[in-house]
């Protein structure tokens, strides 16, 4: 009897360590992204193009740490620890649920962001990389001779990589001090982030002069990030409707 209460003492705060840890973990990469983002921005701007690489510089490592301040507002402006008060309508209506109190799921076994949720998580953060290493693959700094339809495309995916990296970060924070509109929050970033793809898609087609073959890896590239979004969002959908953890978590029900 007394193995079988260590061995579930133990199985218990295995659980509670991952989330403290990932939580611990969260400003050190954020201050190790700042770190490679500085190193990215000055080899591009040695190896750059001259004067323009200087000039772009700023707005460029600006872009690249946008996440990892957003990632530290979210965390120090959100008390750790705070019970939240649940929106007054739900869209998650799946299932059949009991209601819980938030000091009672505070002290479940599957409360906090472990599991499946974490991988969720740690995909977001992943998102980040990816998408500072698409874009400066993708995106030369503009010359002083660039053509007239390339700095409203560099504008505009510098933007999109600011905005949508910042947003996913945020996110990541809200997730695990455990804000209950995470996941209402994530399923409206997706629809921003498709919203945001097709706008550059729209204002690039009436760009004069662009050329084809611009054109095409343009239209590859932004294609690709939006079945990137909807094969997230049909796979994690399902999820957060459903998982026994986001709902305790984030809804304070559990299974009826």
């Amino acid at each position: 009897m007394r193995l079988q209460i260590a061995s579930w003492l133990k199985r218990r705060a295995g659980a509670r360590v991952f989330p403290v840890r990932l939580i611990v973990a969260l400003p050190l990469l954020a201050q190790a992204w700042v770190a490679v983002a500085v190193v990215a921005v000055a080899l591009r701007t040695i190896f750059g193009s001259g004067p323009a690489s200087i000039v772009h510089a700023p707005l460029l490592l600006a872009a690249l740490i946008m996440p990892a301040l957003a990632l530290q507002f979210s965390l120090s402006h959100v008390m750790a620890g705070h019970l939240f008060a649940q929106p007054d309508f739900r869209f998650a209506r799946v299932g059949r649920w009991r209601e819980l109190d938030a000091v009672d799921c505070a002290s479940a076994h599957h409360y906090g962001a472990a599991g499946l949720l974490a991988m969720l998580l740690a995909g977001l953060l992943l998102n980040i990389p990816v998408r500072a290493a698409e874009f400066l693959a993708a995106m030369p700094t503009p010359s002083l001779h660039a053509p007239g339809w390339y700095l409203p495309l560099y504008t505009m995916m510098l933007l999109d990589l600011a905005l949508l990296s910042s947003c996913y970060a945020a996110l990541v924070g809200f997730a695990v001090r455990r804000v209950p509109i995470f996941p209402r929050l994530l399923v409206g970033i997706w629809l921003l982030d498709l919203l945001v793809q097709f706008l550059i898609s729209g204002v690039m087609s009436m760009v004069p002069h662009v050329p084809p073959t611009v054109n095409t890896a343009l239209a590859s590239l932004l294609s690709g990030n939006v079945k990137k979004v909807l094969i997230s969002m049909a796979i994690w959908i399902p999820y957060l409707l459903l998982s026994p953890r986001v709902n305790l978590t984030y809804r304070y029900r559990i299974p009826a």
